[in-house]
């Protein structure tokens, strides 16, 4: 893990402006004084900007200028293609041993899913001390500065609330509280990506895809975390799909979810409908 790269928790504390950045590089503005006064961001916001795409892996630069990365994934909204290709980049690098040094935001996120964190507040010292702790001690992944080790801290957490909330993870309800819980398109999203055109797709191997691909959130023996679990509930009860039992894999739970119609007792399988 490099010391001198940026952390993406100190460098971000905005993400909005980091969409209009891509999309101007992606149009040819690749000087870092062409972009600046083409979007009329001072300074701090153009650093902060360019800083946070480089370490989300969205943008790189020679020669100094700055090119795009390609989208991941392709599902016909660019913007939710933008912020579905930062999770994915965010995804390859959080895998230990070797953990990318911006896997933080995501073992972050993994810590409240596993740990069924519904609501928090931003500058929760006992919950980001729980967190820094978790990955510290279960996981090995120790960030690292020129000064040592990095830990989190309230501007940290304040700058990764924010990142999750534009990354569609999370969502502010009031004040500095948030409520953990992904968008139902990003799931649906994801769901359809997995399933790669299939009208089936066992739960087991969801989990499998989602931890390559975008999240890094497991089964709980046996157990889809009570976050996912209301979310599949809600792409059932709309009509996008349905969890069904099919085969001999056995039965996968649905933490904190009511039975209902389009959900088998001994569910094993999405069944993608529409």
């Amino acid at each position: 893990m490099s010391t001198s790269e940026g952390y993406v928790l100190n460098t971000l504390q905005t993400p909005e402006p980091i969409k209009p950045l891509y999309d101007a590089i992606d149009r040819g503005v690749t000087a870092r004084d062409e972009l600046e006064a083409e979007l009329g961001f001072d300074e701090e916001r153009l650093s902060d900007g360019l800083n946070g795409l480089r370490q989300y892996r969205m943008i790189g630069k020679e020669d100094y200028e700055f090119h795009t990365v390609e989208y991941a994934f392709d599902t016909g909204d660019d913007d939710r293609d933008f912020r579905l290709t930062i999770l994915h980049n965010l995804a390859r690098e959080c895998t230990g041993p070797d953990w990318g040094k911006q896997s933080v935001v995501l073992l972050i996120y993994k810590y409240m899913l596993e740990h069924d964190v519904q609501y928090f507040e931003n500058n929760d010292t006992g919950l980001y001390d729980r967190i820094d702790d978790w990955y510290r001690s279960e996981l090995s992944y120790d960030p690292q500065s020129s000064q040592g080790s990095i830990t989190l801290n309230d501007p940290k957490f304040v700058n990764w609330s924010r990142q999750a909330n534009f990354l569609g993870l999370v969502y502010k309800t009031t004040g500095r509280e948030h409520a953990v819980r992904p968008t139902p398109e990003l799931i649906e999203a994801s769901v359809r990506l997995a399933a790669d055109g299939d009208d089936y797709l066992g739960i087991r191997e969801y989990f499998e895809w989602l931890q390559t691909n975008l999240l890094p959130v497991t089964l709980q023996e046996g157990t889809v975390p009570a976050p996912l679990a209301r979310l599949l509930f809600e792409l059932v009860r709309d009509g996008t799909i349905r969890l069904v039992e099919r085969g001999d894999a056995g039965a996968v739970g649905l933490d904190d979810v009511p039975r209902r119609s389009g959900i088998d007792t001994e569910a094993n399988t999405i069944e993608v409908l529409s």
